[in-house]
């Protein structure tokens, strides 16, 4: 049995980094993701004049401060970081702020975060390199904001973090959200640093003036970890995954109860590594409404089933850091199998054979592609452009990867 160590999460990471800089006092980060996505929001927040030190693996982070752009803050292709800092340097930024990074991140959407954030006072304005915020003139004591959050829960989630550090409490409240697990996801780290934060339906109450520095070990990434799940569902080879919360409120987590489903056996070793054992005794069938970014590995997986598949939930896959959905589909083909695309929210795939003389596959600068490639790879190989895109979540993905296969 081959073990596989995985890096932490980068949701979690990029929130409790947040927290902390908004939280008095000094908080100390332990397995936080070393990566390009949480990189670039440890830059932007020392770009905003909140120290965040580095120490034997561990981050040091003085919170508490009021954010001032030193200077023009690059945030690279991290959604996260963008849509998480915009509301607090927003209602809370001392000057305008310049935010700059590749240029997908911009085109990703960002109007229903914008307007409310506009109807406090605030403004942006874009360019061809990115965008400057004037921050509001009269920064709110709390907020009660209707927010369209159809496109994306980060629009939620990074409102409710930046009211954590206003001093009286807000409520957020929407009809639809996409993704809902992540809400539950920053709930559960609000309040690990102390927020009483409430979440129900339709609506988020959010204390003010609540939030305390911790001393916190950051758990593994669920995201990262699908790939290696999948690859022993493909190969009926026995993995132990690690380190992983069984608890954890990542979304991803569902990747378990979609295997098992699947035929695989699935059971915890401890408390924090988990075996798995395939292969798929079935095909996949999975709404991954609160976990879209699943998709493209079990989009892979599924093409190296023994049966047709039918993957539901997909709407947001098209605004992520390519569109996903398409992508998915054209890998898919790349295998030999057959994709239909149904809409925008269902990608139903059946397994072919292999193909003879394929062109290498593009995952179009968008890591979760390059991981599902991997995954699709372990059957009959194929070639990858710009493997090296894996970097924004999971740096050594192709070292531990040939770990697990022993090259």
């Amino acid at each position: 049995m081959s073990s596989v160590s995985i890096p932490g999460s980068k949701s979690v990471t990029n929130r409790a980094l947040l927290l902390a800089a908004l939280a008095p006092g000094i908080s100390h980060l332990q397995g936080g993701l070393e990566a390009e996505d949480t990189r670039w929001m440890r830059e932007a927040l020392r770009g905003l004049g909140i120290p965040v030190v580095e120490e034997a693996g561990t981050w040091r982070i003085q919170g508490g401060g009021q954010p001032r752009a030193q200077g023009p803050l690059w945030l690279g292709a991290s959604g996260t970081t963008l849509r998480f800092l915009l509301p607090w340097l927003a209602l809370r930024a001392e000057g305008p702020v310049r935010l700059e990074g590749d240029p997908r991140l911009f085109e990703r959407p960002l109007g229903p975060l914008l307007d409310p954030l506009e109807a406090l006072g605030a403004r942006w304005s874009a360019d061809g390199s990115g965008a400057w915020l004037q921050p509001s003139p009269l920064p709110p004591r709390r907020l009660d904001l209707r927010v369209d959050a159809r496109l994306s829960s980060q629009f939620l989630s990074g409102l409710a973090l930046a009211a954590a550090g206003l001093p009286e409490p807000s409520l957020l409240t929407w009809e639809e959200v996409a993704s809902s697990s992540y809400l539950t996801l920053t709930t559960q780290w609000l309040r690990r640093f102390g927020s009483g934060a409430i979440l129900a339906s339709g609506q988020w109450r959010i204390p003010g003036g609540s939030l305390q520095p911790r001393d916190l070990v950051l758990p593994g990434d669920w995201s990262g970890a699908a790939a290696f799940l999948a690859a022993a569902a493909a190969t009926g080879r026995r993995l132990r995954v690690g380190p992983l919360d069984p608890d954890d409120a990542q979304g991803d987590r569902a990747m378990v109860a979609i295997l098992e489903a699947a035929g695989c056996a699935v059971r915890w070793n401890d408390a924090q590594t988990l075996d798995v054992q395939g292969p798929l005794q079935r095909g996949l069938d999975a709404d991954l409404t609160d976990c879209p970014d699943l998709g493209p590995v079990l989009a892979a997986l599924a093409a190296l089933a023994p049966a047709p598949s039918e993957l539901r939930g997909l709407h947001t896959l098209p605004l992520k850091e390519c569109d996903r959905l398409d992508a998915s589909a054209e890998l898919v083909r790349w295998l030999g199998g057959q994709a239909e695309v149904i809409g925008d929210h269902t990608l139903r795939i059946a397994p072919g054979k292999a193909l003879t003389d394929r062109i290498a596959f593009n995952p179009r600068n968008d890591h979760r592609m390059a991981f599902a490639a991997a995954v699709g790879g372990l059957r009959w190989g194929g070639e990858l452009l710009d493997p090296h895109c894996v970097a924004k979540t999971f740096p050594n993905f192709w070292e531990v990867w040939r770990g697990m296969l022993g090259c």
